[in-house]
């Protein structure tokens, strides 16, 4: 009975542990756990990391044949997409195999299937491939209505940041530049969905006019996708994709309770032996607009990268920025704390969905930028806006009466916004600020990009570019994601691709948390005046809008390199 007990507990052990002597499993990338994704899409982007860690591992693991990436219910931004594609890419590189599963997909969705060799869609999912669109929305009207006067210090072509607030269209410079951002976007889907589909140009602009609305059954069909089903039509795709009969063992990487294979062998990235003492790449992210105390945090920020920089066992940093720009000053003291850790140790940006303005000029100092092809970027200018009452307190029963010293002094008087606007002398004061802020802007690009100032200037201008579009302006040096900049910081720091790095993340979870909270707290504290135009504009702006403007007005009449409010692509204005 001993022997047979000892039998039946080997025996067991051998079977759970089954995988480990796979020679053709699969791994399930399952992305649809709504911690995982809601990570992804946030200003707490760390998963991102972990996952192309993991198709890494996988791409390197003798055992793993393929990769099943289910995304049936996963949402992410169009860098984040575009990065995950590129990964998985570099996986079948390595002769090995992708079946993707999707239920309801848009066009970003279903290009990143498109890297799979079959793709297997839910027989109750639909398919809506609308192109993509742009637009902004504007409140000039409303503000009127209010009596809010709004004034746009603008003094560069495609500097459009407070349009949202003076005008009710899109201006001539806005159509341009954002129409061929998204031309290169429409350019970049075409030519990777086409390749991969084996599909004409022709095809795809049919699909996308004419079609565009599929159900499972006419996707199938129409040949947009191999398979339809759940489990047993991706086991059947899975046995087409290897020419084999067999059963497959599968690991998993997410979460269990939405897994498709159901498998509980878990699956995770490669961790670096720390008694052998790696070298360390140090990866810090920066989110949101670039503030002293909100947003990108700049004072923590910049002690951050100067304290990590200087640890002996870091040999690289990879810096993340997300950020559509706000305070030059804030933006200004994390650009200095790159370009000192530069003089240590290799500086790489990876730009995720917006490093532009501000958030460009966080960048520029790097040792190299990496950004994806739909990344927003440059916009190289400042511009300011200037809210004042014109009529407000006058429909609220209030007036302001005052007494001054200098011909000035009144300017920032009054009850919940500034009581006048600009005197011509006073816009004329501005408009040499201003002018000569941007060119301090522009000769630090020169000098951080060791660019020609011409080159710069041609670039510059507040123009916003797309990822392709700012490596053809020389703004950034490669085309690649998060997982390319690491690969980028280890090349420049030398260190063998046999070796094994540890990956060291901040902010550490606590300080990031407190930032977090500062950006969910949708609000910007300061004096009364603007506590009181919070309490007027809640009652009609939407919540990203809301914050734009409590933001601009709580910096009424600063400089600011700073993009437009709701600077997205396809789909609901996010704003910031």
């Amino acid at each position: 009975m001993k022997l047979n007990g000892k039998l039946w507990i080997l025996g067991a052990c051998f079977l759970m542990a089954r995988p480990l002597f796979s020679q053709n499993a699969f791994l399930e990338l399952n992305l649809n756990n709504p911690a995982v994704q809601n990570m992804a899409r946030s200003m707490r982007p760390r998963p991102t990391l972990e996952i192309f860690r993991v198709i890494e591992r996988a791409g390197n693991d003798k055992r793993i044949s393929g990769i099943i990436l289910n995304i049936s219910s996963f949402q992410a931004g169009q860098e984040t997409l575009w990065e995950l594609r590129s990964a998985l890419e570099k996986f079948k590189s390595k002769g090995k195999k992708v079946c993707a599963f999707i239920s309801a997909a848009d066009l970003d969705m279903y290009c990143l299937a498109t890297v799979a060799d079959k793709i297997v869609m839910d027989d109750q999912g639909s398919l809506a491939l609308l192109g993509y669109a742009w637009g902004r929305g504007y409140v000039q009207h409303s503000l009127e209505k209010l009596g809010i006067g709004a004034r746009e210090l603008r003094y560069l072509e495609f500097k459009s940041a407070a349009e949202t607030y003076t005008r009710d269209s899109l201006s001539d410079a806005d159509r341009r530049q954002y129409g061929e951002v998204l031309d290169d976007i429409m350019t970049i889907t075409r030519d990777t969905v086409t390749k991969a589909r084996s599909w004409t140009a022709e095809e795809f602009d049919s699909i996308i006019n004419n079609e565009f609305m599929f159900s499972a059954k006419s996707a199938l069909a129409r040949g947009l996708v191999d398979y339809t089903g759940r489990k047993e039509a991706a086991l059947k795709a899975i046995r087409e994709i290897t020419g084999s009969e067999k059963e497959n063992d599968f690991f998993l990487f997410g979460d269990s309770d939405s897994s498709l294979t159901g498998s509980k062998y878990f699956y995770h990235p490669v961790r670096a032996n720390w008694m052998s003492r790696p070298p360390v790449i140090a990866v810090i992210y920066a989110n949101g607009v670039t503030d002293m105390e909100r947003g990108i945090a700049a004072k923590a920020l910049a002690r951050t990268i100067q304290e990590v920089s200087e640890k002996k066992r870091v040999k690289a940093l990879v810096i993340r920025i997300n950020s559509p720009g706000g305070s030059a000053e804030a933006a200004d003291y994390v650009a200095e704390a790159v370009k000192n850790a530069k003089q240590r140790i290799p500086v790489v940006v990876s730009m995720g969905a917006v490093a532009a303005s501000g958030g460009y000029w966080v960048s520029m100092n790097a040792s190299h930028i990496t950004a994806s092809p739909v990344t927003l970027t440059g916009s190289i200018g400042v511009i300011g806006s200037w809210f004042y009452d014109k009529g407000l307190n006058s429909k609220l029963g209030m007036t302001v009466d005052t007494i001054q010293r200098g011909n000035h002094a009144d300017l920032l008087t009054g009850m919940i916004l500034p009581h006048r606007d600009l005197s011509p002398q006073e816009e004329a004061r501005y408009r040499e600020y201003i002018l000569d802020l941007y060119g301090d802007f522009t000769a630090r690009v020169a000098a951080g990009r060791n660019m020609d100032i011409a080159r710069v200037e041609a670039a510059a201008q507040g123009r916003v570019y797309s990822g392709l579009g700012a490596l053809n302006a020389g703004l950034i040096d490669s085309i690649g994601g998060l997982d390319d900049a690491v690969q980028t910081a280890r090349k420049l720091a030398k260190i063998s691709d046999h070796r094994k790095v540890a990956y060291d993340e901040y902010p550490k979870p606590k300080f990031f948390d407190k930032i977090l909270d500062r950006l969910l707290a949708a609000g910007i504290s300061g004096d009364s005046s603007t506590a009181s135009a919070a309490v007027v504009t809640d009652l009609f702006l939407p919540g990203p809008l809301l914050e734009d403007l409590r933001f601009r007005i709580a910096h009424n009449g600063q400089v600011m390199p700073i993009l437009p409010w709701g600077t997205v692509f396809n789909g609901p204005d996010t704003g910031k």
